[in-house]
């Protein structure tokens, strides 16, 4: 489509201008008729066929153009006849009522206006350049000779200029009455704009509040959906590291049973053999022969080795005993994280049978401090919080690296005034170089680490936070560069009933 058509096409989406335009053609009809009546009331157009003529012929199509805008119906076709109509009306009127003496000069000047102001601006200027042109043709053949329009004054009449310029005050009056009224709806327009664009200013408000309320859902959305990602990775991690520690203390259970049970029968069976040894001693021989049974005993020091056996199999006893203890602890370890039921639990186990599976990380220089109160049995998830207490063990243990150090626990009961819900305290306190406030203010982001790459995720602190969370408890961590580490658990002694499916 050609942009002028594409331009009359946009009026369509607007027909209220186009209506407007077809009320200011009835106005200017009108008005310049009742003026042309007055006027030759007056003494002047000696003929008022002209203006009855264009009156009705203008009033004809005014109507057409006006019903095809209201109904939408050949408004491109009708508009672009009625436009260059409206100046060859107009260059008839004038040169049929005066010419250059007529009032209706001024018509020219209104339609450009009106058309410019309620259709379109370069419409308007085809339309005033075609009014240049049918007036200079109109010019030019009243000068050759060609057209001869009837007088403004009666013939024979001499006209009085004051009513000649009272009459074309008129004209000049109304028009600037039309082009005021026209400026009011432009101005009704501009307010209506000025509204619409407030509005539509206030609906993108709206919708950028909207928007940026849609981004903080997801962008919390993507963060729990990395916490969950988190979380699930280390339960896995916890799921297979309580499988393997399940196996292990499953096969090191049969060979410690058969060490503890073969010390009992060594140490009975060593009884019994010292019994014969010194029945054998206590048997009559010849000097020469005990004196060589004496010798040979003495050689093999079977003296010493009966002395040292009850000290050596106390040894062995001792070394089964700590091994059974160590694989019960993993044991029980491992039966922490097989179902995910809330229950009663010591926590006490839960932290010893941690510090059992990482005893390894200890060896000679890390010594672990316990201050254990009593606490009370605490309704938890025990495999959860004991992957808690591991991820702050071993954070403890790596904070202190492979220098001596020192790993304190400290667990007591709380409440904070009479009927205040009862609470305990998990602290673990390391020795190590402690943190800045900036890693401290990022210490639980999901991801976040300090240790060099390969040697963590990032993942425990936030698991363990989120853990924490999920019991209604707090996880909050002191420190200062220099002064070491504290983390401490705050966790309620009972769940509410809606907030766990099942209680063991």
């Amino acid at each position: 489509m050609p942009p002028f058509a594409q331009r009359l096409q946009a009026l369509l989406s607007a027909p209220d201008r186009l209506l407007w335009a077809v009320r200011v053609r009835w106005l200017t009809i009108v008005g310049f008729l009742l003026l042309a009546v007055v006027a030759h009331a007056l003494g002047l157009f000696v003929s008022l066929a002209p203006v009855f003529q264009v009156a009705v012929v203008g009033g004809a199509l005014n109507a057409v153009n006006g019903w095809c805008v209201r109904h939408r119906r050949s408004v491109l076709q009708v508009s672009a006849i009625a436009i260059p109509l409206d100046q060859v009306f107009t260059t008839y009127l004038v040169v049929n009522t005066g010419g250059v003496q007529s009032p209706f000069l001024m018509l020219y000047v209104v339609q450009v206006l009106a058309t410019a102001m309620l259709v379109d601006t370069v419409v308007a200027a085809a339309s005033a350049v075609l009014a240049i042109l049918l007036w200079f043709a109109a010019v030019s053949g009243q000068a050759a000779g060609y057209l001869v329009g009837a007088p403004l004054f009666p013939p024979g009449t001499p006209a009085s200029m004051a009513r000649y310029h009272a009459s074309w005050a008129a004209f000049l009056l109304y028009c600037l009455a039309l082009l005021i009224y026209l400026g009011g709806y432009i101005s009704e327009r501009l307010r209506w704009s000025e509204h619409d664009s407030e509005e539509k200013s206030r609906q993108l408000e709206k919708t950028l509040s909207s928007l940026h309320a849609a981004h903080e859902e997801l962008r919390a959305a993507y963060n729990r959906l990395k916490r969950t990602e988190g979380h699930l990775i280390q339960s896995e991690k916890m799921r297979s590291l309580g499988q393997l520690v399940a196996g292990v203390a499953h096969e090191l259970n049969n060979p410690i049973s058969f060490v503890s049970a073969n010390v009992e029968h060594v140490r009975n069976s060593m009884n019994r053999l010292r019994l014969v040894l010194d029945a054998y001693a206590g048997v009559p021989l010849p000097a020469q022969e005990r004196a060589r049974l004496d010798a040979l005993r003495a050689e093999l020091r079977i003296d010493e080795t009966l002395a040292d056996l009850p000290v050596l199999l106390d040894d062995c006893e001792e070394g089964a005993r700590r091994t059974t203890h160590i694989v019960n602890e993993l044991r029980t370890f491992s039966r922490s994280n097989e179902r995910e039921l809330w229950q009663r639990t010591d926590l006490h186990h839960g932290i010893d049978s941690t510090l059992a599976v990482l005893a390894h990380r200890w060896k000679d220089r890390i010594v672990v401090h316990r201050d254990f109160h009593n606490l009370p049995p605490v309704e938890c998830l025990p495999g959860h919080l004991n992957q808690v207490f591991m991820n702050l063990l071993a954070n403890a243990a790596d904070a202190i690296g492979d220098r001596a150090g020192n790993i304190s626990i400290t667990t007591r009961a709380v409440q904070h005034g009479p009927g205040a819900e009862a609470q305990v305290q998990i602290a673990v306190r390391d020795d190590g170089p402690g943190m800045s406030t900036d890693v401290q203010a990022r210490i639980f982001d999901p991801f976040f680490t300090t240790k060099a790459v390969g040697q963590g995720m990032g993942l425990g602190l936030s698991v363990s936070y989120e853990i924490i969370e999920r019991h209604r408890g707090t996880l909050t961590v002191e420190s200062a560069p220099g002064a070491g580490s504290t983390f401490t658990i705050t966790l309620p002694v009972r769940q509410p009933p809606e907030h766990h499916p099942a209680t063991v």
